[in-house]
């Protein structure tokens, strides 16, 4: 059988992966300019490509970027976390109605919240931001909308980094878990009204903690 030929990755595609991964892991601090000249410099490319991977993640809402200013990282707010969340809860409440319907345990949200159970009590928080996000993007794709899925997708940076930046304060993960698997519970056996309440309450939830309502 013939090898499958290796994938090539752009000097555009490896600059705005590697910008991404510095901005959604923290390094690069709320107000914190962007130049396409440094960006450049720093990585020994191109200034139009700088510009493009800037771009980039404006787009996806990493950046934000004012006439004639350079790209900043934003400081999101609470106004910015509710906002984020109405569109997640008007999505997910629609996944969550069509899985139940179903009685679908998708396997990538039970693998999931297995993950969360497994971590200890006080885990980085980063490894519960990952868990989290999986299980969410798992329920999103079982649902079988390619659409949704695209329009999902273009929230989950903005979601990341949102939970990166405001981290609210927990004191044990396997509350975090605990309310996952009862989530998941409730999609996979219904009812329906209990699961799309704890779909409600679950993101609301989250709501309260990231802006610390």
């Amino acid at each position: 059988m013939a090898a499958r030929p290796l994938e090539v990755v752009s000097t555009l595609d490896a600059l705005s992966s590697s910008l991404r991964t510095r901005l959604l892991d923290g390094q690069l601090a709320p107000g914190t300019a962007i130049g396409e000249v440094d960006l450049a410099s720093e990585y020994g490319v191109a200034r139009p490509t700088a510009r493009a991977a800037i771009q980039a993640l404006v787009a996806e809402g990493l950046l934000r970027r004012e006439p004639n200013r350079s790209a900043r990282v934003p400081q999101l707010t609470a106004d910015d976390v509710r906002d984020l969340f109405y569109v997640r809860e008007a999505l997910e409440l629609q996944v969550a109605a069509t899985l139940v319907e179903r009685h679908e345990r998708p396997p990538g949200a039970e693998d999931a919240v297995r993950r969360l159970e497994r971590l200890p009590r006080r885990a980085p928080w980063d490894e519960v931001v990952e868990a989290d996000i999986d299980f969410h993007t798992a329920l999103v794709e079982a649902a079988g909308s390619p659409r949704l899925e695209r329009v999902y997708a273009s929230l989950q940076s903005e979601i990341r980094l949102c939970m990166v930046q405001l981290k609210p304060s927990y004191d044990d993960v396997t509350a975090v878990a605990a309310e996952h698997r009862e989530l998941l519970e409730a999609i996979a056996k219904g009812p329906k009204r209990t699961a799309l309440k704890l779909m409600s309450e679950h993101l609301a939830m989250a709501v309260r903690d990231l802006t610390g309502a």
